[in-house]
């Protein structure tokens, strides 16, 4: 039995060391643009941020990371080498491609983080299945998805489209309109100049405006906060199945209830609709 529980030990010791290695490697890359850049990144594992760079020249780093078990090593090594030497970019002109990676085994069990700099004046797609997303400074569109992670983009130009399947967005200073979903998650969208669509069905939501437009909200369940752009008009339609509704004065033009409310703010304008089906609704 001692010989035994000896030889084990070693065993047990070498084999969890083997399990736990990775191996990791880079790549970078500097375009040369000009004028708008079309940018459309992918990644299955490992999220994406955009920030703005120096006019005319994009710059991607790339950080690749194995994962592997007792006896592939070698080969996650070899895929991140092969990563390396054939980094997924791709140029035509001021449309750039990055992470799409034409022979899909080489990213089983790898993950590629992609940090990228571009030009302010940026269109951006960006998708992600695991792994979060994170934009700011361009003037866009920007339009973004996560199948497993958060979503963060803020000082944006233009328009701004979000989804997440698992995960929550958090939108700031976004000079246009905004849509954003989430299956399970919260969102936030603070600072919208332009109209809002949100909708989750799992988590609150907290939105905040800053010239009046037409804002639509819904939450299967969590509450919803809506801050109203300062003296601007808007007409309500609010309701709250299983929770309280909290409105500032207003004009109202049909039934009022502690579960649903039609009004006018000021002498009305942009159509704001609420509706929670488990949760409470303010408007401020």
């Amino acid at each position: 039995m001692k010989v035994f529980a000896l030889t084990l030990v070693p065993f047990v010791w070498t084999a969890s060391l083997m399990a736990g290695a990775q191996a990791e490697g880079s790549f970078d890359r500097s375009l040369a643009v000009s004028g708008p850049v079309d940018l459309d990144v992918k990644t299955d594992s490992g999220g994406i941020t955009v920030t703005p760079g120096s006019s005319g020249t994009l710059r991607v780093h790339a950080i690749l990371k194995g994962q592997h078990g007792w006896f592939d090593s070698s080969d996650v090594e070899s895929r991140i080498r092969e990563l390396e030497r054939n980094p997924p970019v791709e140029q035509s002109g001021n449309r750039v491609r990055i992470g799409y990676v034409h022979d899909r085994d080489l990213l089983k069990n790898v993950s590629m983080r992609l940090e990228i700099q571009t030009p302010s004046d940026t269109q951006l797609r960006a998708h992600a299945d695991s792994g979060g997303i994170r934009v700011e400074g361009i003037r866009g569109p920007a339009d973004c998805h996560t199948d497993s992670g958060g979503i963060e983009i803020r000082n944006i130009a233009s328009e701004v489209r979000a989804a997440a399947d698992s995960g929550s967005i958090h939108l700031s200073n976004i000079n246009g309109p905004v849509s954003a979903h989430v299956d399970s998650g919260g969102i936030e969208a603070t600072g919208v100049s332009g109209s809002i669509e949100a909708r989750t069905d799992s988590g609150g939501i907290r939105l905040a405006q800053t010239n009046p437009a037409p804002i639509h909200a819904k939450a299967d369940s969590g509450g919803i906060t809506v801050k109203l752009a300062p003296g601007g008009g808007y007409d309500l339609s609010i309701e709250a199945e299983s929770g309280h509704i909290s409105v500032p004065e207003m004009v109202v033009s049909s039934g009022f209830s502690r579960h649903h409310v039609e009004g006018k703010i000021h002498n009305g304008g942009p159509q704001v609709t609420i509706r929670a089906d488990s949760g409470s609704i303010t408007v401020e």
